[in-house]
């Protein structure tokens, strides 16, 4: 009886609840800017949230000899212009490879950060 009391004092919650669909058209994907100019480029690179997809392929790709590529191919993978358009390719992973690491892994750094994901390190005993 005493939960009863407590359910019917409830007050209704006022957004509406999304439909499957509401979901799926809208707009989700997030930018941000990174300053650059710090690691000796000359100014700054926009990146977007990467999409469930993305981080699919991303996953799936880190095994074997793809592995060390995993940060610059996120970094292809968040690329966007000034309008939100993905700008990445795979054919500038080779390209990437010759830029400074320290560059190169504060930019991957932020895509972590900013898509929420969590890198974690193996211990080098258990490799």
């Amino acid at each position: 009886m005493a939960e009863e009391a407590k359910i019917s004092n409830v007050v209704p919650f006022e957004e509406p609840v999304l439909s499957v669909e509401d979901m799926l058209a809208a707009p989700d994907v997030q930018y941000k800017y990174v300053d650059a100019r710090p690691l000796g480029w000359p100014g700054r690179v926009r990146i977007g949230s990467l999409t469930a997809n993305d981080l699919i392929e991303w996953t799936e790709a880190n095994e074997g000899p793809a592995k060390r590529t995993a940060g610059l191919r996120l970094l292809i993978k968040s690329l966007v212009d000034k309008d939100g358009n993905r700008i990445g390719r795979s054919e500038h992973l080779e390209k990437f490879k010759q830029k400074s690491h320290k560059a190169v892994d504060a930019i991957v750094k932020e895509i972590i950060d900013f898509n929420g994901l969590v890198v974690v390190k193996k211990d080098a005993k258990n490799d």
